[in-house]
């Protein structure tokens, strides 16, 4: 009985060590990496790291953050989610050199954990609005519109300021400053962030990182949660090519340039029939252009004049303006692009270089076009009896006043006012209603 007794205390005691001991390579750190503007694939990434997290039963999901902002709609989301997270998340500001702007600060502040590399930055996170300006309307006209988009940016600034003050509250950060971060557009260092209580560490690495956040206790929906990363595994989880792919077509610039390439392939179809891949590839690039919109939000007056240009440009081709319909095209196109993607939705736009590029590329090859089309006019005539004007052949018999001559592969009969010699080279100045040339010697 004694014996069963020890054996009993022996393999409790042993299981006890053994569940002590367990190895350091057991725990895992779920890493993922955003780099780039936060859209819905971003969202998605978060949603199938969390859900990795939790299904590995991981210490935390740390998320390595580089972006200038993005879409309101899915920051909200991101938001919501790491909020009600099981697994606690960890935002890091990393490598050195990266921000998190705009929509990166109200993912910052929703973090279990909030850390920033050295040489980083953190705010300016105040929502953007192009003001298109009044051209030649009246006055009175352009007062009430400007009165009416300021009364509509006064609401999404007051809308994203009490929503960031909620985020700073919930996780006890600098309420005061993440307000305004969002009126004023303040933005700060990493040493600064760590002093006015934005975020809780400064670390140089993500190992160092690590090594700080063990033992730091923090709340999630099921209660307290103590983290373990001692010696923690981290796993790296990548966006899947569905991720990848919406993450590409939900950059501003790559959607403009997708429709401006689209766009100009079709119009060189147009202008040069039968020539099949611009036309394809055009259709190609217009089509995931318009994808795009389906995912950003965009401006249907900057849509409209994009539009405009591209009927601009196809009526330089049957009406005589001297280029004055490209230049207004070239305005249309460059207008439309600057107010595409303004809305309150989304405080990113297509990028100033981008647009002087692509406008560059489509002006070069209407003045490609242009010079062809003038010299085409200019030159003279290559084919029928006006194209043999000009044209030197040689004698195939003498010709006093009649002969042959043999010019573009065909004999025929020639008239000439002097006299020429069978093998002389002789050159087309007239063409005869009788089929006949009238020539003088070369």
């Amino acid at each position: 009985m004694r014996k069963k007794i020890f054996t009993i205390v022996y393999f409790i005691a042993f299981l006890a060590l053994a569940l002590n001991s367990r190895s350091d390579s057991d725990k895992k750190i779920i890493l993922i990496e955003i780099d780039g503007t936060i859209n819905p694939a971003t969202l998605d990434y978060i949603r199938t790291g969390i859900e990795h997290a939790e299904k590995n039963s991981a210490e935390a999901l740390v998320v390595l953050l580089d972006t200038p902002g993005g879409l309101l709609t899915s920051t909200k989301e991101i938001v919501k989610l790491i909020l009600n997270s099981p697994v606690p998340v960890v935002i890091y500001v990393s490598p050195s050199g990266a921000t998190a702007t705009s929509a990166g600060v109200f993912i910052t502040l929703s973090a279990h954990i909030a850390a920033m590399a050295e040489g980083t930055s953190i705010g300016a996170a105040h929502p953007v609005m192009i003001s298109p300006g009044g051209g030649g309307r009246e006055q009175n006209e352009n007062d009430k519109e400007d009165s009416e988009r300021k009364k509509f940016s006064e609401k999404i600034e007051n809308f994203a300021s009490s929503f960031i003050e909620s985020i700073a509250q919930k996780r006890k950060r600098n309420a005061k400053w993440a307000i305004e971060a969002v009126r004023s557009s303040a933005s700060i260092t990493e040493t600064e962030a760590l002093n006015k209580n934005v975020i809780d560490f400064v670390s140089p690495d993500l190992t160092e990182l690590i090594k700080k956040i063990n033992g730091r206790q923090v709340d999630v929906p099921s209660g307290k949660k103590v983290l373990n990363t001692k010696g923690a595994l981290v796993e790296r989880l990548e966006m899947s090519a569905k991720q990848r792919l919406i993450d590409t077509l939900s950059t501003p610039d790559i959607a403009f340039l997708l429709i401006s390439l689209g766009s100009l392939g079709l119009l060189i179809e147009f202008y040069n029939p039968g020539l099949i891949f611009p036309g394809v590839a055009g259709a190609i690039c217009l089509l995931l252009g318009l994808v795009s919109l389906q995912i950003l939000p965009f401006n249907y007056a900057g849509l409209a004049l994009l539009f405009l240009s591209i009927i601009l440009f196809v009526s330089e081709i049957y009406v005589t303006s001297y280029g004055l319909l490209s230049i207004g095209g070239i305005t249309s196109f460059i207008l439309g692009a600057l107010l595409l993607f303004d809305t309150p939705e989304s405080d990113v736009r297509v990028g100033f270089s981008v647009v002087i590029g692509a406008a560059s590329a489509i002006g070069l090859f209407f003045l490609y076009v242009g010079y062809y089309l003038l010299k085409a006019q200019r030159s003279r005539v290559s084919v029928g009896f006006d194209g043999l004007l000009g044209e030197v052949g040689v004698a195939s018999t003498g010709i006093e006043k009649d002969g042959k001559i043999f010019i573009h592969g065909e004999y025929w009969d020639a008239e000439s006012d002097e006299t020429i010699g069978k093998g002389d080279k002789v050159k087309v100045i007239e063409v005869k209603d009788n089929f006949r040339l009238k020539v003088k010697r070369a």
